[in-house]
């Protein structure tokens, strides 16, 4: 009984001779011990990779938000550095206010011609003088001291409109105070008109932000640029260089997002330019 082991008979399809092998028992056991290491061995490895890949869709998660987090991170970095340089604009702008005797609570915003021109009519309003703006002394005088080159229809660039200026009511999207001009990188960005520079920074929304204030009542905004060549309390005259266009602040390609404001109100900059050539 010892010795009994298995024989393996191969029958061929053609007329060859037919083969036998015999195995012997203790050889048997081994080929089955083999097969079944290796089934166990299969098993281990299927359970394993499984066991990795459920590990690895748990971790991608949090990958993404690790990601979002040091995206919110960088955000709030540039909105910090935002932030103090628009407190230490305001606090300029109240120094420059006690000096002239002006008392409203209003400051100029950067982002916007609104709150300048709003600021100035209440100090206007209230009897205190503004000597240092082109703006108050030609309101003083309802408007009759200015000129032509006072008002900002100049083009301020040479380039091309790639979005027209509209209003919140004349379209279901949010309203775009301003027109964009697409030129090439690096072009002189001209002002509108002569003025004042009650603005010239760094915004997170516009990037390199000029603000200038004309003695007609009307303010200019030119947003986006690469280099800025004036600074608050620069006069300047119509077409002369202010910046050059760029792609600074939350824009996609170079160009000049550019605005102009009249008491308070958002102005079609098409209306007043004579040509954009």
């Amino acid at each position: 009984m010892k010795r009994r082991g298995w024989t393996l008979v191969l029958i061929p399809d053609s007329d060859s001779e037919t083969r036998q092998f015999r195995l012997s028992r203790k050889v048997v056991i081994m080929l089955v011990s083999f097969v079944v290491l290796l089934t166990m061995y299969a098993t281990v490895e299927t359970v394993l990779f499984w066991a990795v890949a459920q590990r690895a869709k748990a971790v991608e998660p949090l990958r993404k938000k690790v990601r979002e987090l040091e995206n919110s991170s960088s955000e709030l970095s540039q909105m910090g550095q935002e932030l103090l340089k628009l407190r230490t604009f305001q606090q300029q702008v109240k120094r420059m206010l006690s000096q002239q005797g002006i008392t409203s609570g209003r400051v100029l915003a950067p982002d916007t011609g609104r709150e300048a021109l709003s600021a100035m009519d209440t100090a206007l309003e209230e009897g205190h003088p503004f000597p240092g703006s082109p703006v108050s002394e030609a309101r003083s005088l309802r408007g009759a001291n200015y000129t032509a080159m006072d008002i900002p229809n100049h083009p301020p660039v040479r380039g091309f409109i790639t979005r027209k200026f509209y209003t919140a009511e004349a379209h279901s999207m949010p309203a775009h105070h301003g027109v964009d001009i697409a030129a090439k990188e690096g072009s002189p960005v001209l002002s509108a008109a002569d003025g004042l520079v009650l603005f010239a920074d760094w915004t997170y929304r516009f990037g390199n932000l000029v603000l200038i204030s004309h003695r007609s009542g009307y303010i200019s905004i030119y947003g986006h640029n690469q280099v800025l060549f004036v600074r608050a309390g620069d006069r300047v005259q119509q077409g002369e260089p202010i910046a050059l266009l760029g792609n600074s602040g939350q824009s996609t390609a170079p160009h000049l997002h550019f605005e102009i404001w009249e008491d308070g109100s958002p102005v079609d900059p098409m209306v007043l330019m004579q040509s954009i050539p």
